[in-house]
């Protein structure tokens, strides 16, 4: 089945909420770990963040980490007219949808839920 003009136009407004959606979500929780981290008990998991946290200290880890984070989400929103493929916007809609789940899951650990 040929892509129409149609298509193209939602697949790309598709994208570009996905992507922009995503990135809020990042900056979220980049705000949440940051405060549960600070002032609760709560323990951060991800290895790698762990590894940043002991070499840099919390608050520029989680801001050097979330900026590369955005960087690499901005560079899919500059080339987002690329992404064509219906799997491309699946792909960004389970990324986002499982980051979203990351995000609750984590201010529901801050408020002690």
């Amino acid at each position: 089945m040929p892509i129409t003009a149609l298509n193209l136009l939602l697949i790309n407004a598709a994208n570009t909420l996905l992507i922009v959606l995503f990135g809020l979500l990042h900056i979220a929780d980049g705000i949440v770990t940051y405060l549960g981290l600070m002032l609760s008990e709560v323990v951060e998991v991800n290895p790698l963040v762990n590894y940043f946290i002991e070499l840099l200290g919390l608050g520029f880890s989680i801001i050097l980490l979330k900026l590369a984070c955005l960087l690499v989400i901005a560079t899919l929103y500059v080339r987002r007219r690329r992404m064509t493929s219906i799997w491309s916007t699946t792909t960004l809609a389970c990324a986002t949808s499982f980051y979203f789940w990351v995000v609750n899951n984590n201010v529901g650990l801050l408020l002690g839920t």
